[in-house]
């Protein structure tokens, strides 16, 4: 296997474990994945250790953008006033969490909501309005709140949760800003190694490894190059990097090189919840909103979401294709899919919101997993789950009336195809290959973008650009599943000997009831945080009693890929 621009670093070597520092944890990445399997884990060493047993646990946790316990979703770098997609009794299900974050926002209202900060926008202006009374009337459950209230939360609850474990002598625990490139095993320690600035690398040694290094980069886009046209063309490869704020300045800077409002054209590539988030941003930023001429959203369904109701919506419906599936005597993960695809299609022609009734679809489709033999259960984890969940997408309204309002003044419009590649038209301005949806004809739109916006998903794990990850790969430290989302983990999370996966690398997996093909909502990853937290704790107290054992994850819920 090939890789590009991969960072070979020297083989350690056994008598290299007595100079560097060892840790008895080492976590890799410090998102809400991170967060959460430390919540969980300092709980039960407070269960059973309540004051400290023996030499604390040395912990270390790394993160590449000095952020901490937020990742992308919930820190600067999605900004202020970017939404959750969901509201919010659905994006925490777990009653107890949920209560804790609730009573944290509105002990915290006036601050965290100060109209100051949301003056900055005509739409972060509607939202607080909109929903004043119901904050302080404690009704939160069914509010689309800013995401990154959710992030200041974790940071002031870690930090007061690590404080007093430490005060305990519970654990030692370092934060360390830093990008992990490569990890290797030697004997049964694992060389940790990073950069903390260009000329500087360094390493440490860990006992046990955590990697909650979040979803792979995006899918990368070609240019096709052109010796006749000097190229200044606005391509956006990640809206959060190095952050939303960022990215709408320079969309802002960019259109306003064109003389003429025809020319101000942005393409975005996707549309999935990333392309709602970057319609909502700029349609909030008030320089930005009038320069815009059009919005090509280029997708393969060409469709956003479903529409999430706020009102509860009576509606009698029956998957009546998935019920007769199950109630056959045999069938396939393939079948299931398929018949998801009918009752879809049935329902939308009777004009029924689908978001209205994806429980009643997915309480089906569990029930047919249920059925299914291993294998075929294997293929529909790593293979047709996910399709289903691209038919069940659901976004709140704020964000929906958005595209709604673009729609009625015609200043978005669809494209039905995969994007292939962009080309030059003039210096500024740019062209795109597409494979139509139809035909499978290869296209080329050619009226001048101004920008364009990548919004298409994340790689494939074989095919990243992380260095980090292709050295995993090259150690065989982690192997990918079968559906090239995520690595192959056993029913303890562990991808080798001590290794262990949390977060969106943990899609794709199957180990007996341990069945998941997507793992990047929060709900998902505050269960399987709590089972990885307790593996790890038993592997070293294996003479103290367990807990009782979480639910699979995927019966937390209801089956929706809503992110």
């Amino acid at each position: 296997m090939q890789y590009s621009s991969l960072i070979l670093l020297t083989d350690s070597q056994p008598d290299e474990l007595q100079i560097a520092k060892c840790y008895d944890i080492a976590v890799i990445g410090a998102g809400i994945s991170s967060a959460y399997t430390l919540i969980h884990y300092i709980s039960r060493l407070e269960q059973q250790l309540p004051l400290g047993a023996g030499q604390p646990v040395k912990i270390v946790v790394t993160e590449k953008s000095g952020e901490f316990w937020t990742g992308i979703p919930y820190g600067s770098r999605s900004g202020r006033t970017s939404l959750l997609i969901s509201p919010l009794k659905e994006f925490i299900p777990q009653q107890l969490e949920r209560e804790n974050f609730i009573e944290w926002l509105t002990v915290n209202r006036d601050w965290v909501f100060d109209p100051q900060a949301y003056n900055q926008g005509e739409l972060s202006r509607k939202w607080l309005q909109a929903n004043e009374s119901a904050m302080s009337e404690g009704r939160w459950d069914d509010l689309f709140i800013p995401r990154h209230t959710f992030g200041i939360y974790l940071q002031q609850r870690l930090a007061n949760l690590l404080a007093a474990a430490t005060t305990k002598g519970l654990i030692e625990v370092e934060l360390l800003t830093a990008d992990v490139q490569d990890v290797q095993r030697i004997q049964d320690i694992y060389r940790v190694d990073i950069a903390l600035t260009a000329e500087n690398n360094t390493q440490f040694l860990a006992k046990k490894l955590v990697l909650a290094i979040g979803s792979p980069p995006n899918i990368a886009f070609e240019q096709a190059q052109s010796d006749d046209v000097d190229q200044d063309i606005c391509y956006i490869d990640n809206m959060y990097e190095p952050s939303l704020n960022f990215n709408i300045d320079r969309i802002c800077k960019s259109l306003q090189q064109f003389d003429h409002q025809s020319q101000r054209q942005v393409l975005i590539v996707g549309s999935n919840a990333g392309t709602l988030d970057t319609l909502y941003s700029i349609n909030n930023s008030p320089a930005l909103t009038s320069l815009i001429d059009k919005f090509i959203v280029l997708s393969p369904n060409a469709t956003f979401p479903h529409r999430i109701s706020r009102e509860v919506v009576e509606i009698t419906y029956t998957p009546q294709h998935l019920l007769a599936l199950v109630e056959s005597a045999s069938f396939t993960a393939k079948q299931i899919l398929e018949a998801v695809q009918q009752d879809v299609a049935w329902a939308t022609a009777q004009n029924i919101n689908i978001s209205d009734v994806y429980t009643d679809i997915s309480k089906v489709v569990i029930q047919g997993l249920n059925q299914l033999s291993l294998g075929e259960q294997k293929q529909f984890v790593s293979r047709y789950a996910v399709e289903i969940g691209k038919l069940q997408r659901r976004a709140g309204g704020e964000y929906l009336d958005v595209v709604d309002s673009l729609i009625s003044q015609h200043k978005l419009e669809f494209l039905k195809g995969k994007f292939v590649r962009y080309f030059p038209v003039t210096s500024r301005s740019a062209g795109c290959e597409y494979v139509d949806s139809e035909n499978h004809e290869q296209k080329m739109f050619d009226v001048p973008i101004g920008v364009i916006i990548n919004c298409a998903g994340f790689q494939d794990v074989t095919k990243s650009s992380s260095v980090l990850i292709q050295n995993l790969l090259r150690r065989e430290i982690c192997i990918p599943n079968d559906s090239n989302r995520g690595f192959v983990i056993d029913k303890n999370f562990e991808a080798s000997k001590n290794c262990y996966l949390m977060g969106p690398l943990v899609a794709g997996n199957i180990d007996g009831n341990f069945r998941v093909w997507h793992a990047e909502s929060c709900q998902r990853i505050i269960s399987l945080s709590e089972q990885l937290a307790e593996v790890l704790f038993q592997s070293e107290h294996q003479d103290l009693a367990p807990v009782l054992a979480v639910p699979d994850v995927e019966n937390v819920g209801v089956l929706v890929n809503a992110v």
